[in-house]
């Protein structure tokens, strides 16, 4: 039985090292630069957080989605506290419907059947029963609360994919069960 040899490593050629060298000098200056770069863009974002609201909120969304805009957008246009406006992703024309659909980001059902409106201090479902209640809306968490009267709170449930909000969910007045609602006009 032979005896096993001592293992022995090569030392690195000269090219092996620089090659090693070049990389980490590489890595170092993408890693700055990559932080140096976000430092700015904080930057940027803080700067125009105070000077143009408005489109602070707008580019937020785009760079870091719905859910980092949401709770900008609460903060920023006081949602901690009922108020009669809805947020304005939320002004408009939804349609019902019993089950989620799939659409286009963008893009708005074919049919407005079964709408619902939501407006300044009103939720208006006229073409079904002709509802109107007066109410208020204000952002807690992932989710907007509906306060109708004194002591009935509907969670409208919102959900989106990235920066889109692409339908909400809630239990819509004197129904029994959740519906899916589509933005089909502003």
């Amino acid at each position: 039985m032979k005896t096993p040899l001592p293992l022995r490593l090569k030392r690195p050629r000269r090219v092996q090292i620089l090659s090693a060298a070049v990389f980490l000098i590489a890595g170092i200056v993408y890693f700055g630069t990559l932080h140096a770069m976000d430092g700015r863009a904080e930057a940027y974002f803080r700067q125009l957080r105070q000077s143009d609201p408005a489109l602070y909120l707008t580019q937020l969304r785009e760079a870091q989605g719905f859910d980092t805009f949401l709770e900008e957008y609460r903060t920023l246009d006081h949602y901690d506290d009922f108020r009669q406006a809805p947020p304005n992703f939320l002004v408009g024309r939804w349609t019902l419907r019993p089950d989620p659909i799939r659409l286009s980001p963008g893009t708005a059902p074919s049919e407005c059947s079964d709408p619902v409106t939501l407006d300044y201090g009103l939720f208006l479902q006229l073409e079904t029963g002709g509802v109107a209640l007066p109410v208020s809306y204000r952002i807690e968490g992932k989710t907007v609360e509906m306060r109708i009267g004194p002591d009935t709170i509907v969670p409208i449930e919102l959900v989106s994919y990235g920066a889109q909000l692409d339908h909400i969910a809630f239990t819509a007045p004197g129904r029994e069960s959740v519906s899916y609602g589509y933005l089909c006009g502003r």
